[in-house]
């Protein structure tokens, strides 16, 4: 359902409905996709460069949230029993 939604937003956004799916794999081992353009979409290099940004900003997402966390229980001893 979501790669469906994704899509159908894709072409109200662009007006185009020539984008491909391109599977992302997240660092948790599940999967993602991103929609690409046809032209970005067959070149492995630009593949990986979005692949490697989604992996760089996922860790970096978790780190944020593993600080966050820290902070919250520091400010409150009571999160998390």
């Amino acid at each position: 359902m979501n790669r469906e939604f994704a899509t159908v937003l894709t072409i109200l956004l662009t007006g185009k409905m020539d984008q491909q799916i391109v599977e992302v794999p997240g660092s948790d081992g599940h999967s993602g996709f991103v929609l690409m353009d046809p032209e970005e979409a067959d070149d492995p290099a630009k593949v990986q460069e979005v692949r490697d940004f989604i992996d760089q900003w996922t860790t970096e997402r978790e780190a944020v949230d593993i600080e966050l966390d820290g902070i919250a229980r520091a400010s409150n001893p009571s999160i998390g029993d």
